[in-house]
């Protein structure tokens, strides 16, 4: 799901971020990374003579919106503020639940298993 876009001179940088926590960037189109986040990742541009960082920073519990910061050579050029998608915040609210209900499940097999 594409989240943001910044345009720099006639250039394109867009970012997606999938319901699996995996975001893109790409550059005019172009994908020109790819990584697993689950609070936020730093992702490198290289923009003709330009190098250029997109940084996300995603709080679970906060304002449940990720925090986009295009920099160059530290100096922050543009930020944006974007929406989590809902159906992303529900399926990690759920595997949080399976999560939670397999690990209750093993504790209890465990502790059964050394107190026989």
């Amino acid at each position: 799901m594409k989240y943001a876009e910044f345009n720099i001179d006639s250039n394109k940088i867009e970012f997606w971020n999938s319901t699996f926590g995996i975001e893109s960037v790409l550059l005019n189109g172009e994908r020109i990374s790819k990584k697993f986040s689950f609070s936020g990742i730093t992702h490198e541009i290289k923009l003709h003579a330009r190098n250029l960082v997109l940084e996300s920073k995603y709080k679970q519990f906060d304002k449940k919106e990720i925090k986009l910061e295009l920099k160059e050579n530290g100096v922050l050029l543009k930020e944006q503020f974007v929406k989590t998608d809902k159906k992303q915040r529900y399926f990690w609210f759920l595997i949080g639940i399976g999560l939670g209900i397999t690990i209750y499940k093993l504790l209890n097999l465990l502790l059964e298993y050394l107190y026989q």
